[in-house]
């Protein structure tokens, strides 16, 4: 190698590295723990409690006593998921059992306040909700697993 090709060498890499160090410093670091996993999305706890009040507030219309009775609920919801997400004990088949028990807990405990024709105004904008997640998959193909009664002869499908 002649000494020309050497040096022009020496100062691309001097300058690849210069680059890399001044570019890593001026990244903003992001806290860990409010990182949603997988998705790159900072999730702050108190964004997401603020958000399922006004969710509820508009979805059923509280009144203002539903509203401090249920503040503290998804407090301790949101903490409890938290926690559970960020559980490295568990497998994710624990953590998904985990999870789906503090969803089922979390909604008897909202529907326990709430008025009878609240709690028919929040079941069907949740059923209506779970129907356009169903559509959405159906239509980008993703598989579902259909469940065959127990009545039925027909075998379930094998994938």
């Amino acid at each position: 190698m002649n000494a020309k090709t050497l040096i022009y060498s020496i100062v691309i890499s001097l300058a690849g590295v210069l680059a890399d160090a001044s570019f890593a410093q001026t990244v903003p670091q992001q806290s860990s723990a409010l990182v949603a996993p997988h998705s790159g999305r900072v999730r702050n706890p108190e964004s997401i409690k603020r958000a399922k009040l006004t969710r509820l507030k508009k979805d059923v219309g509280l009144d203002e006593q539903q509203v401090q009775a249920i503040a503290p609920v998804i407090d301790s919801y949101v903490t409890a998921v938290q926690n559970a997400k960020n559980d490295a004990s568990l497998d994710s088949h624990a953590r998904r059992l985990k999870l789906s028990d503090l969803r089922k807990r979390y909604d008897s405990d909202v529907d326990a306040l709430l008025k009878p024709e609240q709690q028919q105004k929040l079941a069907s904008i949740k059923a209506e909700r779970l129907a356009r997640l169903r559509g959405a998959r159906a239509a980008s193909g993703t598989p579902q697993t259909a469940e065959v009664p127990e009545t039925s002869t027909v075998p379930p499908a094998v994938k």
